[in-house]
């Protein structure tokens, strides 16, 4: 009997061509016929890539934060587990909301400040957090209008980003 090829979806064979082959935003767009924005999102995701790709043209303040592991941690490796959080800091004027996420083993912080809490800035922040933390495999949210939409479902299903909900630790 034949066995049937199991063939990822057209933005998963883009991810893994470009960590092979780490190939540029025009080459991509190209091979996969995908959207740029989706295309940007891998490119800015591999680490390789990252130090020669700017994302959306433009570059974006953000820090990366070091802290120990308190008695919440979890996980058994770094990029396993994530909690997310939205802060509102009206200080910040136009970027009032400060998206920040954890990863629950290393401790890594990663912060970036916004003008709301809908899904296309909260899709914003963790692009952003992927290219600099990596792809978590699950991150646990609040039930706040940043994590309920739709469309951060699809990014999630989009990335093999499993999302729980619940009180952060």
């Amino acid at each position: 009997s034949a066995e049937t090829a199991n063939i990822p979806d057209i933005f998963a064979q883009a991810k893994l061509s470009d960590a092979f082959y780490h190939q540029n935003v025009p080459a991509l767009t190209r091979m996969f016929k995908l959207l740029k924005g989706q295309v940007r999102a891998i490119v800015a995701t591999c680490p390789n890539c990252q130090n020669y790709q700017i994302l959306e043209g433009h570059l974006h303040h953000y820090k990366i934060l070091s802290m120990g592991t308190g008695a919440n941690s979890q996980g058994l490796n770094s990029c396993q587990l994530w909690q997310s959080d939205v802060t509102p800091f009206p200080s910040f004027g136009k970027s009032k909301c400060v998206h920040v996420s954890v990863d629950m083993f290393s401790g890594a912080v990663f912060a970036s400040a916004h003008a709301g809490v809908n899904a296309t800035h909260t899709i914003k922040h963790f692009l952003l957090a992927f290219s600099t933390l990596g792809v978590p495999e699950q991150i646990k949210t609040d039930y706040g209008p940043a994590y309920t939409s739709g469309k951060l479902k699809d990014f999630f299903s989009q990335w093999g980003v499993k999302q729980t909900r619940g009180i952060p630790a």
